[in-house]
């Protein structure tokens, strides 16, 4: 079980998801939303054939769905219900959103999978409370204010980019494809 995950796996089993398969869906959607089939045979240690018949089912219950994005196939959790199920509803990984923003959150939870004794914080109100317990005030972390007609929402963290955070250093993952260099991906 991954620590940071705090259990959130096993609020999938009312999509009849349990073990790691619900803790690679919880950890997916925490921190992107997106993912490839390569990261989850990697992950789960599985043949690709396993991992083929494994997204078509959730492809089929709705959970997933999988669209080709910049030549690449891709992943994107996609159901409301799982979000409602793990606690984080308001996030907007379910979308979808530009090429650019697909790849710097695969490019993220690369880093996530590959550091998972890291103590993730994957919800914004995990980030706000980690670093308000630290002393730091609000008024010092990244926020955005969106405005709407009924009034405006203020968003901590608002790129929902990864942030692990312990009493001993903080870890900001800023992943950016390159595209805008000549060195790019």
């Amino acid at each position: 079980m991954i620590a940071n995950l705090k259990g959130r796996g096993r609020a999938l089993e009312l999509f009849s998801l349990t073990g790691r398969r619900a803790e690679w869906i919880a950890l997916a959607s925490l921190h992107g939303g997106v993912f490839t089939r390569a990261q989850l045979a990697d992950w789960l240690g599985a043949s690709r054939f396993k991992v083929l018949r494994l997204v078509q089912a959730l492809t089929e219950r709705r959970l997933v769905s999988e669209e080709t994005v910049g030549g690449l196939k891709v992943c994107r959790v996609c159901a409301r219900g799982v979000y409602r199920a793990l606690g984080a509803e308001d996030v907007r990984f379910r979308r979808i959103t530009s090429t650019e923003v697909v790849v710097r959150r695969l490019l993220s939870f690369d880093y996530v999978i590959e550091h998972p004794g890291l103590p993730w914080l994957p919800t914004e109100s995990e980030k706000v409370a980690a670093f308000e317990a630290l002393g730091i005030d609000r008024s010092l972390l990244p926020v955005r204010v969106y405005r709407g007609a009924v009034g405006g929402a203020r968003r901590y963290f608002p790129r929902g980019m990864p942030v692990a955070l312990d009493s001993r250093r903080a870890v900001f993952v800023h992943a950016d494809p390159g595209w805008d260099t000549s060195t790019a991906l």
